[in-house]
């Protein structure tokens, strides 16, 4: 028979310290709170931006 834990759920940010999770509960709660097309709206905006920076950068770094 086999008896597996319940594993615990903790959040970690990137130097391994456990954040608060009712912090990590609210800002998941408040993303969540948006509408579907805004988030969508809102990430396109954003990658359209990185590909234009992108673009200019290799631009602006031609050799003349």
């Amino acid at each position: 028979m086999f008896f597996y834990g319940k594993p615990e759920q903790s959040f970690h940010n990137h130097h391994g310290d456990s954040i608060n999770p009712d912090f990590a509960k609210w800002v998941v709660d408040f993303i969540s709170s948006f509408s579907d097309n805004f988030l969508i709206v809102f990430f396109t905006i954003g990658f359209i931006i990185i590909i234009i920076l992108v673009i200019l950068i290799l631009f602006l770094s031609r050799k003349k």
